[in-house]
């Protein structure tokens, strides 16, 4: 049975010409990047071609560009270089955060450092005001994310780069402003060297590239806590994937966009809005993302049918062959999965019920037609075995 994808936002589908690029550089330019030789030299000048062509893709200069493994590596790298000062202070992100950036905020809490983190508004996006008046004197990193994993919504990043400068003049502190941009590298515009961040991080294989490799843009230096070598600036000590990283720099490239590119994802998505809002019971968490679509990545959609649990449809859904998800693929096995959505005022009910629908460059309207039909088939039937009357309430 051929599977539907529809959980784009989890990891993307491989370009099969990426994948054979990948393997040509492997075998052809295996030399170490940091040798003297020929083949590190070879290997080297293909290392600084990719970071180039990333430049160009995410709007910065070639030496601001950093290669890692993941994009979760690239948020670790960035807040918790912290732990090697020894002076303490605080720390402000959205509640909304990635695992990636919420868990070692965490740690530099254990470390000492007191961390504050700032609800989303129920529209899911959070408030420029309230972010704003987080910010203190003790102030050393802020981060907030370009557009949210588990429901699209787009955040002011821009906005509240902003308030990050003004706060870091009046207190005469800088304060470093950090972005997890990975949900929005080929699915909104976006220019780092415009947003006004001080970091940001990509993955790979979210644009259709093989997994293994992420990005982290640097605007100016960070402190670093990894040791053993100088690649990368320091900051990610290790041999260079070369072979990765120039995929990578391919499909960074290919998927570049500008406003005109959303044209055909919109409408895919205001597809699946209008199908699924048939359905009796279906809720849009948060509600304004079916009536507020400019707001919203046009390539996630997050839904609940309760009291069905997200687990089980998600399940049953896999066995009819249509893959979709929960939320975050980093935490779809954690029950703090519902964190996210709760941050934004959720009901636990809806929460609990909550999946994600998240396509791509490649999805077919008949895959968004076939997944809705599935969708309400089976919502009938798992109503009906939990004895759930059909309210049609949204």
């Amino acid at each position: 049975m051929a599977i539907r994808y529809l959980d784009w936002a989890a990891g993307a589908p491989p370009d099969a010409d990426l994948l054979a690029e990948l393997a040509r550089v492997a075998a052809q330019t295996f030399g170490n990047p940091s040798s003297l030789h020929e083949e590190g030299a070879r290997a080297n000048d293909l290392l600084e071609q990719a970071r180039e062509r990333t430049a160009r893709a995410i709007g910065c200069m070639p030496s601001q560009v950093v290669f890692t493994a993941s994009g979760s590596e690239s948020n670790n790298i960035a807040l918790l270089g912290l732990l090697s000062r020894k002076r303490r202070g605080t720390v402000v992100l959205a509640g909304i955060e990635h695992p990636s950036v919420y868990e070692p905020a965490k740690l530099l809490a254990e470390a000492g450092f007191t961390v504050k983190l700032v609800p989303a508004e129920s529209d899911g996006a959070v408030s420029v005001e309230r972010f704003s008046e987080a910010l203190d004197p003790s102030t050393a990193l802020a981060a907030l994310m370009l557009v949210n994993n588990e429901t699209g919504a787009i955040q002011p990043v821009g906005e509240i780069a902003e308030a990050v400068a003004d706060a870091s003049r009046r207190h005469g502190r800088r304060i470093h402003f950090h972005s997890d941009c990975v949900q929005a590298l080929g699915k909104i515009p976006l220019h780092c060297g415009r947003l006004g961040v001080d970091s940001a991080s990509f993955s790979g294989h979210k644009v259709g590239a093989p997994r293994g490799t992420g990005i982290l843009y640097v605007k100016r230096e960070l402190p670093a806590l990894l040791r053993g070598g100088g690649q990368e600036g320091g900051l990610r000590p290790g041999t260079e994937n070369v072979a990765s990283i120039w995929a990578t720099a391919l499909a960074c490239e290919r998927r570049a966009l500008g406003p005109e590119g959303l044209a055909p994802a919109r409408a895919l998505r205001a597809l699946l809005v209008e199908r699924l809002g048939r359905i009796p019971g279906c809720r849009f968490a948060p509600a304004e993302a079916a009536r507020e679509p400019e707001r919203y990545s046009p390539y996630i959609v997050s839904v609940s049918f309760p009291p069905i649990p997200g687990e089980v449809l998600v399940r049953v859904m896999s066995d009819r062959g249509f893959a979709i998800s929960t939320g975050s693929a980093c935490s779809s096995r954690d029950r703090k999965r519902l964190r996210v959505l709760q941050a934004m005022g959720v009901s636990e009910e809806v929460a609990r019920s909550a999946v994600r629908v998240s396509f791509g460059y490649a999805t077919r309207e008949e895959e968004i037609e076939e997944l809705a039909d599935e969708l309400a088939a089976q919502v009938g039937i798992l109503g009906r075995s939990l004895g759930v009357a059909a309210s049609g309430s949204r």
